[in-house]
Formats: C-alpha cells, sequence, structure tokens
C-alpha cells in the first residue's frame, strides 16, 4: 500500500498493527516524514511501513503497488489536480490493484450533507484551491480513468467522511 500524502502516518501505521502480512509507504514531503517515522515507530510498525519522500502535486508515484490511498487530500486540490491524483494512482497500481480516495465530500450538486458544505466554505477562505468536491464526482473521474467496481462509502454518523473505490481494469 502506498499512503499519498500520508502526513503522519496513522492509517498506514494502524492498518499494519491490523493486518501483519502488509507493508506500507507512506509518501509525503520531507518535513511531514520525520513526524511519520516517529510517530510508526512509536506504533512498533516500522519494519513494515517506510517513508519516502514525495511530492504529489509534481512527482509520480512508485509503480507495482497492490493499493494506493489518498486520503484528506482532496478537499485542498482543483479538480484538474484530483484528476491528475487518479490517473497517477492509475499508473501505480498493478492490473486489479485498488485505489481508496477518502475525504470530506459532498452530495451531486454540492448541496449537503451541511458539515461538508461548510467544511468546503471554510476550505475555501484558507486554502488557495481549497474545496470540497462531490462523491458522486471523485466515482466520475475514477470511472474515466478505466477504474471499474468502483463503491462509495459513508462512514457511519457522527463521521462526515466517505470513501470512493475503485479497481484497476
Amino acid at each position: 500500500l502506498i499512503d499519498v500524502g500520508g502526513g503522519p502516518g496513522t492509517y498506514s501505521a494502524l492498518f499494519a498493527q491490523a493486518h501483519p502480512g502488509l507493508h506500507c509507504k507512506v509518501l509525503d514531503l520531507p518535513g511531514v516524514l520525520k513526524i511519520s517515522r516517529e510517530i510508526i515507530a512509536a506504533m512498533n510498525v516500522s519494519d513494515r511501513v517506510v517513508t519516502e519522500a514525495l511530492d504529489y502535486l509534481r512527482d509520480d508515484f512508485p509503480a507495482a503497488n497492490d493499493v494506493v490511498m489518498i486520503s484528506g487530500v482532496f478537499h485542498r486540490e482543483t479538480e484538474e489536480t484530483c484528476r491528475d491524483l487518479i490517473r497517477r494512482a492509475y499508473q501505480a497500481l498493478d492490473t486489479g490493484g485498488l485505489l481508496i480516495v477518502s475525504d470530506i465530500f459532498t452530495n451531486p450538486g454540492g448541496k449537503g450533507p451541511l458539515f461538508a458544505t461548510l467544511f468546503g466554505l471554510n476550505m475555501m477562505l484558507t486554502a488557495v484551491d481549497g474545496g470540497v468536491h462531490a462523491d458522486a464526482d471523485v466515482a466520475s473521474w475514477m470511472q474515466q480513468q478505466r477504474f471499474g467496481a468502483i463503491d462509495t462509502v459513508h462512514f457511519p454518523p457522527p463521521m462526515p467522511h466517505r470513501i470512493v473505490t475503485g479497481i484497476k481494469t
């Protein structure tokens, strides 16, 4: 699993703890990875969760992966950048590999739920390219990139997050 823009590496470390055969690579900027390595070590999974410096806005992702996870990134990026991340994820996956995009998403048309709408407004005010995309749009972008078996999962309340997944065909 590669964890694109993986920040502190918490998700990768938790997945590695839950799945002893899983190996993860957290990809983020060098300054962020200093913190990631501390957290990964504290969670006792340094043997299976590694870090690699990568700017997801510019760099290609390492190839030949079973899973690409992009979590908490799309709300900071434009549609064009999100589409490019999906394209590069497709290139980084082996056939049959899984793309997981996790974020705060709106309903189609960007109207609701209330938390996602307010979060999107906050992102527009605080980040140059900030906003919130609809999960239906992300699913469509994945389909256009030739992902199949696309699915959307809403976290149970009160969690505002949603996950869009697809399989590389």
